[in-house]
């Protein structure tokens, strides 16, 4: 998810304070959404990292600023803020409910990601390709989930706070005919709160 700017209004007492701050923050890659700050005269572009206006006496300046700068002001803000959701694919082998080797490798960040949170609720949605019958998938859909669910309660996960739901052939992550052998469509689709 993008965050694209942060705007704090701060009130003042005096008319020479500032009257409202605006910073665009950058995303996890470095880039940057933009924004145009107005006063109904002049305007101010923030289309990069760190660029900045201020409210003074009405009117709207550029200004500079800096991760230091952001951190000095808004940082309990920003420390206040929730963990964004995640999202992750877990596969099987055909017809069962055992983990690819990648897969097993991806759980441990499932369940990092999961941990470094102090309050979470984790969905566990399986899937199947189309082979086999409709009635035989949606049951393996679901057993994927569940086998996912135990390993994380099992882990040490509350098991209150997972959901698990079985879609069998349904909502493919690649679109195939009747009785076709798809990897990518026997997964379970993990979403961490």
């Amino acid at each position: 998810m993008r965050r694209y700017l942060l705007l704090i209004l701060i009130f003042a007492a005096g008319c020479a304070q500032r009257q409202a701050y605006f910073v665009v923050l950058p995303n996890a890659d470095g880039s940057s959404g933009a924004i145009t700050v107005s006063d109904g005269q002049n305007s101010v572009l923030l289309d990069k990292p760190y660029a900045a206006s201020e409210e003074k006496r009405g009117a709207v300046t550029a200004t500079t600023s800096d991760s230091q700068q952001v951190q000095q002001i808004f940082g309990s803000a920003l420390a206040a803020q929730p963990i964004l959701p995640s999202h992750f694919r877990l596969y099987f082998f055909r017809d069962t409910e055992t983990l690819t080797p990648e897969s097993v490798v991806e759980y441990k960040k499932v369940f990092e990601d999961i941990k470094r949170r102090s309050v979470y609720q984790v969905e566990v949605i399986g899937y199947t390709d189309t082979l086999g019958t409709q009635q035989h998938n949606q049951e393996l859909s679901l057993k994927r989930a569940d086998a996912i669910r135990d390993r994380l309660v099992h882990d040490g996960l509350s098991a209150t706070s997972i959901s698990v739901a079985g879609r069998g052939e349904l909502d493919s992550a690649v679109p195939t005919a009747a009785q076709v052998s798809e990897p990518r469509n026997r997964r379970v689709e993990i979403t961490v709160r």
